[in-house]
């Protein structure tokens, strides 16, 4: 008797199996979006069909698909770069050239602050919001960038 109770559930789940309905986008002629396992709403249209199949995977074969569960080989260590013998002359040097750049930055962003604070005493009553957010940026730049004038 088991059985056939057994039996009877299998042929009825099998029997009342059907494949997961595909999903539709559908866009009404005002804009609004509707997904939906059935037919599209009254006055819209199916735009496309939304695929729920799995991503096929591609191995190329530079590197061998891994198993899941598999134990990852451990990271290779890069050896550090060895410390060339440093001239302390070249180092100066070096240095000495980052600072006249950086100098030159700062100057030219506070060129750009004078030159955004005349157009801010200039801006007309409607454009003076944009022309002083532009201003208040430039000088949030100018602090981050530029270190303290001794």
């Amino acid at each position: 008797m088991r059985l056939v109770t057994a039996l009877a559930c299998i042929v009825l789940a099998a029997a009342s199996y059907t494949p997961a309905a595909a999903i539709v986008r559908c866009e009404a002629a005002d804009g609004k979006v509707t997904y939906s396992n059935a037919d599209c709403p009254p006055n819209s249209r199916m735009v496309r069909q939304i695929d729920l199949t799995p991503p096929v995977v591609v191995h190329d074969g530079t590197a061998a698909a891994g198993k899941v569960g598999a134990p990852r080989p451990p990271a290779r260590i890069e050896p550090s770069r060895s410390r060339r013998a440093d001239d302390p002359a070249q180092i100066d040097q070096e240095l000495s050239a980052q600072l006249a750049e950086q100098r030159r930055e700062c100057e030219a962003r506070a060129r750009e602050i004078q030159r955004l604070q005349d157009d801010v005493g200039a801006a007309r009553p409607d454009s003076r919001a944009s022309a002083e957010l532009a201003l208040r940026r430039a000088q949030d730049d100018y602090k981050a960038l530029c270190p303290r004038q001794r």
